[in-house]
């Protein structure tokens, strides 16, 4: 705390990080610079805008995990029961088609609800990969897994042991039907509704890939489409 002298008055200044607030009267008036103080504003609010983008993309989450999973079994492939849902805890950034690229095409032959907006919006986010955590609020139990945890069990990736590694990986994770992930979520412009790839591994022959397209109503978001594109 320091004092100045002002237009011939007292006037106790302040210094919060490089910006000065004067204090008269109890009411803070800026003499710093005001550039910082607009920038420190602008940061606030991205922060919050980027904070409801995230939690917007959980829910689309959410409402994925509740169609797959529905009443604790899988959807996508074996129709097993399920104690427990194992997710990588790191966004991919895969395509269903090829390593390279994606056939929209035939993903809009498939899909009606697929548009070249949104398509566009995925090509954007899907190489934004994003860190996963515990923020689902779904009726089911469930588990991250990291790639280093991922690895341990699959160290070599060699398929003449992969069926021991998937012995060992069932061993740490009963009833879990294998390991899943998701893409970014791609939202069109009025965030009403989105397109997610959705993986599933569950042995040495077994995986699928999905594509869903999930709507929000109201407050809720629910599946409103989806297209297996392989099976292994």
């Amino acid at each position: 705390m320091t004092c100045r002298v002002k237009d011939r008055r007292f006037i106790h200044v302040k210094r919060l990080g490089n910006i000065e607030m004067s204090f008269k009267s109890n009411r803070p008036v800026l003499l710093g610079s005001r550039r910082q103080f607009l920038l420190l504003i602008f940061l606030l609010a991205i922060g919050g805008s980027a904070q409801a983008q995230n939690g917007e993309e959980y829910r689309v989450y959410e409402a994925v995990l509740g169609h797959m999973f529905k009443g604790g079994v899988t959807r996508f492939d074996m129709n097993a029961k399920v104690d427990k849902i194992v997710i990588r805890d790191r966004t991919h950034s895969e395509y269903a088609a090829h390593e390279t690229k994606e056939n929209w095409e035939q993903v809009k032959l498939r899909m009606k609800l697929v548009t070249d907006e949104v398509i566009a919006s995925y090509e954007s986010v899907r190489k934004q990969e994003r860190a996963i955590t515990r923020n689902f609020d779904i009726p089911f139990d469930y588990l991250l897994i990291s790639d280093k945890q991922l690895e341990e069990i699959f160290f070599d990736r060699s398929y003449d042991r992969s069926r021991d590694y998937w012995t060992e990986f069932y061993k740490i994770y009963p009833k879990s039907a294998g390991y899943n992930s998701f893409s970014r979520v791609a939202f069109d412009k009025p965030r009403r509704t989105a397109l997610v790839y959705f993986v599933n591994w569950c042995g040495p022959l077994c995986g699928t890939g999905t594509y869903l397209v999930v709507e929000k109503e109201d407050e809720s978001w629910s599946v409103k489409e989806s297209a297996q594109m392989w099976i292994s």
